[in-house]
């Protein structure tokens, strides 16, 4: 761009200061670590910011960032020669080469991440990096704010990636081991193009970038970014500076590719942990329940980065999470013969864990290889749920079939105990109505009308079992528990007993009134519908 260079020497106090948060002018080499990055020549690294196709990688969507007024992008051809900007009869006199902290530079940075790039796909770049011989880790995730940080810099004191850092993103990466997938070097050059009278009208940053991924170079891309200052450029130096750009084979965009694009599958596909999406009556049964693992699998990934970012408060939202989702993955167990169906309850309800638990327990599971594992099936069963026959069935169909078995099999239940009955038999009961109430719940996206008048029905049940409360102990063992006490105390521990069997059996009483009532009118319902 036929820069006349002005300015120059070392940078003051205040320049280093502006160059360590900025970067600098970088002479490669270096020693290359496990990981394939250059390694740190041991002097102290600076923070460099990366171009911004390279610091927002890992963000599959813009992120809101605002740009300064008047600011213009380029996509420009990478072996495009310069074009002259220079044009005096406009009042672009000189086009000066920047200097000090903003002086030309060369980073080196190597992606890090898993053989299928979950960690780029899921919206996490993590890097290392090489300014000056000075190596850093790096790690955006601009989309995971507050959980992860927007940008994390950690000095590089040996080969190894930080354990903090390896912790953080260990919920999205789970047991895949992490290598290099790819490296960039980015040369930038920074220009100032200015008036007669040496007053700056504008800033021109052009960054060349070079991607190379198992050794060979798969895509190079130059980036040219004019930013007004001051006053700025008139309409016809801006139509001037733009027909000088697009006449070498620029192309103006409203904005840079990201770098997933630049890198092309497998860091193109969708994330492991996708957003909730919309809910529809004709959308097939498979898709429904891969929504309903992704949907909880993103609720206890959230909880998790959130216990690991040291709010270990947040272990009450995994287990939340977990139990409604073993609740929601039992209940549709009544309709669904599938193995691995039972497998995920079994390893759902270990995570959860006994109630009372220190919630230090359950952070502990978080960090076990056990844990990772389940991620790694809720991941799979959300993205491919192993339904059979059932796959392409019309969610509405299969939920109202579902539901309607497990009403069918409350009502059983219901019919086989008494107030006398065991307390396996009565836990059965309350295992059934929590099926009812979870399908139920299930299926209100679907069937709105039904699922509410199901879930209006079950309330009053509900209510009359939690009120039942714990049932007293068997006669022959509660005799056994007052054969060592005197007369006083056992004549009172055996009033206790009867107290609590009395109110044991008028609860279990209220509640088959209500429980034979509901489901006598949710059938009516059933069949007049």
């Amino acid at each position: 761009m036929s820069p006349r260079r002005r300015g120059g020497g070392k940078a003051d106090k205040a320049g280093d200061a502006r160059q360590a948060a900025r970067g600098g002018k970088t002479a490669r080499g270096g020693k290359t670590d496990g990981t394939g990055a250059r390694r740190s020549r041991g002097r102290r690294p600076v923070a460099a910011v990366l171009p911004a196709a390279v610091s927002d990688a890992g963000a599959p969507q813009p992120t809101g960032r605002p740009r300064p007024p008047g600011q213009r992008l380029y996509d420009m051809p990478y072996s495009a020669v310069a074009p002259r900007l220079v044009n005096p009869d406009l009042g672009l006199h000189n086009l000066v080469a920047r200097a000090g902290h903003n002086a030309a530079y060369s980073i080196d940075v190597t992606l890090l991440d898993a053989p299928d790039h979950r960690l780029i796909r899921s919206g996490v770049l993590l890097a290392h990096r090489v300014l000056d011989g000075r190596g850093e880790w790096f790690l955006t995730a601009p989309d995971w704010q507050p959980l992860l940080p927007k940008d994390r810099i950690e000095l590089m004191g040996h080969s190894d990636l930080p354990e903090e850092l390896a912790d953080l993103t260990r919920p999205l990466r789970r047991r895949a081991p992490l290598g290099p997938v790819a490296a960039l070097t980015c040369d930038r050059r920074e220009f100032a193009l200015r008036d007669e009278e040496g007053e700056t009208l504008a800033l021109l940053r052009d960054d060349k970038v070079t991607v190379r991924r198992g050794g060979l170079t798969t895509a190079r891309y130059r980036e040219v970014m004019i930013t007004p200052v001051g006053a700025g450029l008139t309409e016809d130096q801006t139509a001037w500076v733009d027909r000088a750009l697009t006449g070498v084979g620029s192309a103006a965009v409203a904005r840079f590719p990201r770098l997933v694009s630049r890198l092309g599958a497998p860091a193109t596909g969708p994330t492991d942990v996708p957003e909730a999406g919309p809910v529809l009556p004709e959308m097939a049964f498979k898709r429904f329940l891969g929504q309903l693992v992704g949907r909880r699998l993103r609720e206890l990934v959230e909880a998790d980065l959130a216990v690991r970012g040291g709010e270990l408060a947040a272990t009450v939202r995994v287990r939340a999470s977990v139990r409604t989702l073993a609740a929601e993955l039992d209940a549709l167990a009544v309709g669904v013969d599938a193995a691995w169906l039972r497998e995920l309850v079994d390893e759902l309800e270990w995570l959860g864990g006994p109630d009372p638990e220190p919630a230090e327990k359950l952070a502990a599971r978080l960090r076990g290889e056990r844990y990772l594992a389940l991620l790694d099936a809720l991941v799979g069963a959300a993205r491919a749920p192993r339904l059979g026959d059932r796959s392409s069935v019309a969610a509405e169909d299969e939920l109202e079939g579902l539901l309607g078995a497990a009403l069918a099999a409350f009502a059983a239940a219901v019919e086989t105990v008494d107030v006398d009955s065991p307390a396996q038999a009565w836990a059965d009961v309350a295992r059934q109505l929590q099926r009812a109430e979870a399908l139920a719940a299930l299926a209100g996206p679907v069937l709105p009308a039904r699922a509410a008048e199901v879930g209006r029905r079950l309330r009053k049940p509900r209510r009359r079992l939690d009120a039942v409360g714990a049932a007293p102990l068997d006669e022959a063992v509660a005799l056994a528990a007052v054969a060592g006490l005197d007369p006083a105390a056992a004549f009172a521990a055996g009033r206790s007993w009867e107290r609590q069997a009395g109110e044991s059996r008028r609860g279990r009483r209220a509640f088959l009134t209500a429980a034979a009532r509901a489901t006598r009118k949710l059938s009516a319902a059933g069949d007049a519908g």
